[in-house]
């Protein structure tokens, strides 16, 4: 069971310990205690520390940019159960109405990844941009890199149908 961790404001860890990514596109009106009712997205992920892993589904409120995140109640769990537990978190973000595709974070280059996560609007805190959204057009994805993200996200979408 995913509980709310309501201290937790941001994600403040490195790209480099991130595992694994599952990011949905906003679309859902979420009414949660405590906000009004507006877009959310919603982001899975599992962050990796040592033999431990912490899954976390966070939900980023578009007109609030402001982050809830929600932990198993159990909190960090052994490598081995982390599988189990991220699909448990996955059925919680879908019985919210999201839908989640997966990022192919794993895949993805060093640079990529640190790019991607910089991105993330629960990965900084509420009205900070990112340094990556503030850095030059030389630096910023282009539209080959956009492509290929597209193309990514399209194979995974494919797998993820054809595995139903």
């Amino acid at each position: 069971m995913f509980v709310q961790h309501k201290q937790l404001k941001f994600l403040n860890v490195s790209a480099s310990r991130i595992s694994r990514l599952n990011t949905s596109a906003y679309g859902i009106q979420l009414a949660l205690p405590g906000h009004v009712p507006q877009m959310a997205a919603a982001y899975l992920v599992a962050v990796a520390g040592g033999s431990k892993v912490l899954v976390v589904v966070g939900l980023h409120l578009a007109d609030s940019d402001t982050s809830v995140f929600f932990v198993p109640q159990s909190g960090e769990v052994p490598v081995e159960d982390a599988e189990r537990v991220f699909e448990e978190g996955f059925v919680f973000a879908e019985s919210m109405g999201f839908v989640l595709n997966e990022t192919d974070y794993h895949l993805m280059s060093t640079q990529d990844q640190q790019n991607l996560w910089a991105s993330m609007p629960i990965s900084r805190r509420s009205g900070e941009t990112s340094a990556f959204a503030e850095t030059s057009a030389a630096s910023s994805i282009n539209s080959e890199d956009l492509e290929t993200y597209r193309q990514r996200s399209l194979e995974s979408l494919g797998r993820f149908l054809s595995s139903m």
